[in-house]
C-alpha cells in the first residue's frame, strides 16, 4: 500500500468515525398505521436526521460547529450513545492530527428513501453521502475530498416533545456507522 493510499484509507476510516447527520431529502414515501399518534411529516424527520448527521460529522473538525440537534429532538438513549462515541472520535482525531493531518470541512447529502410509521415509532430509511476535505502539515489543504456513502435506518419515538431520534444504524448487516468504525 503506498503512503498516499494509506492516508486515504486512514482518512476514510476517520471520516466514517466522525460522520452522521445532514442535508435535505430528495424522495419520500410515508406509510402510516398510527391511529392514536399524530403522523410525523417526512420533512420534520429529515430535518432531525440532518441536524444529527451534521453534528456527528462536525466532530471531525478542529472547532466543531455549535450543535444543531436540540436535546428535545433525541431520546436519552441516543444522547447517551453520542456521549460514549465522542471520546473515541476525539482520540482518533488526535491521532490523525499527530500524524500531520486534519479535516477542514465537510458536506453531507441525505436522501430519504422511505418513512414508515407504526404507532409511536417511525422508521426512516435514508442514504448519507459525505465529502470531507483534509489538510496536511506537509501540503496544506487538499482540493480532493474523501467520500463515503452509507445506507442507514433512523428510528424515532413519539414523545410529549414531538418525534425524537432514538437511533441511527446501518441498513445492512455487518455495516458500521462512521463513528463506531474508528474504535473498531
Amino acid at each position: 500500500m503506498t503512503y498516499r493510499h494509506m492516508w486515504a484509507a486512514i482518512a476514510l476510516v476517520l471520516g466514517f468515525a466522525l460522520s452522521g447527520c445532514q442535508p435535505a431529502a430528495r424522495s419520500e414515501t410515508v406509510e402510516s398505521s398510527a391511529a392514536s399518534e399524530p403522523s410525523p411529516s417526512s420533512s420534520e424527520l429529515t430535518a432531525i436526521i440532518q441536524a444529527a448527521v451534521e453534528d456527528r460529522n462536525g466532530t471531525v473538525l478542529d472547532t466543531p460547529p455549535a450543535p444543531r440537534l436540540a436535546e428535545t429532538q433525541a431520546t436519552a438513549a441516543y444522547l447517551a450513545k453520542l456521549a460514549r462515541d465522542l471520546p473515541v472520535v476525539a482520540r482518533s482525531k488526535a491521532g490523525f492530527k499527530s500524524k500531520g493531518f486534519w479535516y477542514t470541512d465537510f458536506s453531507t447529502e441525505i436522501t430519504v428513501e422511505s418513512v414508515e410509521v407504526a404507532g409511536s415509532t417511525a422508521s426512516v430509511h435514508f442514504n448519507e453521502v459525505t465529502e470531507e476535505h483534509q489538510a496536511s502539515a506537509a501540503n496544506g489543504p487538499s482540493s480532493v475530498p474523501s467520500v463515503y456513502a452509507v445506507p442507514q435506518l433512523a428510528t424515532f419515538r413519539a414523545s410529549a416533545d414531538g418525534w425524537q431520534l432514538d437511533s441511527i444504524v446501518p441498513s445492512f448487516e455487518g455495516g458500521g456507522l462512521p463513528m463506531s468504525m474508528v474504535g473498531g
